[in-house]
């Protein structure tokens, strides 16, 4: 199978193209991760996608010794505060901060810059920063909500919707997509939204909540992949074999439920690959590459072929670019295909 280059400049086209010349510390790379911490199988993978990308861009490049290091914030945004100081103070050359609240980080983004350093946002998008890597959240958030129109069979169909952290940018703009696509049917019926701040604990104990509190409830959507694990986990155990999940991730595990599983639809962002391309940006920055301020990552919906096709029979939207479970599982677990050294060269 051929994979389309995902790095191709962004889809915004209200967004101008930004002259980056080449980073000043010739022969070194530097990058520097901030995550806001939470434990979760997604996060991991992204840690290890992007230290297999640092080792590999490392090797395959001998003019430029690819360093990198991944801080963890714990979901504290004090500490990711403090963390994002001390890294300005060693001066890395790209640092990527999934920021827990971007209105916190305004003033370290401008001391970031005034030190010669490259500030990358990460999925929440700020003015300010050189760059913003999204996801084309409220697009991607929308195909769930209309995957779940297409799938829910025409009858009354209640759903809970499990949302991120309050004043987050990507967790409200999934927020937004998914209510849109939902919209666009007349027999989903929408009981309860509430937030799990990106908290597997919380997720569990909302839909213990909700089990109870709704009986009849009939699917489960989430922003993140993370509440999947214990929502399926609780449902199990209360004998509800019959409740859909809705996710939105692309966790391996969570895509190999989907083949005559209860897991409907997911959005294939998958760790891995976003770590591979932090690496393989951070690397065309170096290079003096021109590259767009916001650049959405490449992230199809994911339907098994099965529902896939009864989706289609139901008027989901011929033109959805959507992957099915084996080429998901391909692209999940292996981010070189896309975004390796190869890529660059």
């Amino acid at each position: 199978m051929k994979y389309k280059s995902t790095f191709a400049l962004g889809t915004s086209a209200a967004c101008a193209l930004m002259a980056t010349t080449a980073l000043a510390d010739e022969g070194a790379l530097d990058i520097v991760f901030i995550n806001d911490g939470h434990v979760a199988p997604y996060h991991v993978a992204w840690l290890s996608g992007f230290e297999d990308a640092i080792a590999a861009y490392d090797e395959a490049f001998a003019d430029v010794e690819v360093t990198g290091r991944w801080l963890s914030a714990e979901g504290s945004l004090e500490k990711m505060i403090q963390q994002a100081e001390v890294t300005i103070n060693e001066k890395p050359d790209v640092m990527f901060v999934n920021a827990i609240n971007v209105d916190a980080f305004e003033p370290l983004v401008a001391q970031a810059q005034a030190e010669g350093i490259v500030w990358i946002a990460v999925h929440s998008p700020m003015d300010s920063a050189d760059y913003s890597f999204t996801l084309g959240d409220v697009t991607n958030g929308r195909n769930q909500g209309l995957a779940m129109c297409a799938l829910s069979g025409g009858e009354p169909y209640k759903v809970g919707v499990m949302l991120g952290q309050a004043g987050n940018p990507s967790g409200e703009a999934r927020r937004e997509g998914i209510l849109e696509g939902i919209s666009s049917c007349d027999n989903i019926e929408v009981v309860a939204e509430q937030p799990a701040d990106w908290d597997t604990v919380k997720a569990q104990s909302i839909t213990e909540n909700w089990l109870t509190q709704y009986p009849d409830l009939d699917a489960i959507s989430g922003v993140t992949d993370g509440y999947m694990y214990p929502a399926i986990a609780v449902a199990t155990n209360s004998g509800r074999d019959d409740l859909h999940f809705y996710g939105y991730d692309g966790d391996i595990p969570i895509i190999q439920q989907m083949e005559g599983g209860n897991v409907k639809a997911d959005i294939l962002l998958s760790g891995t690959r976003e770590g591979w391309n932090f690496v393989q940006m951070a690397y065309r920055i170096y290079q003096g590459e021109e590259l767009e301020q916001v650049y959405d990552f490449f992230t199809p919906l994911v339907l098994s072929e099965e529902n896939h096709a009864v989706a289609l029979a139901n008027g989901f939207p011929e033109d959805i670019e959507v992957y099915d479970v084996d080429q998901a599982l391909e692209v999940a677990a292996k981010g070189y295909l896309e975004f390796g050294p190869d890529s660059v060269q």
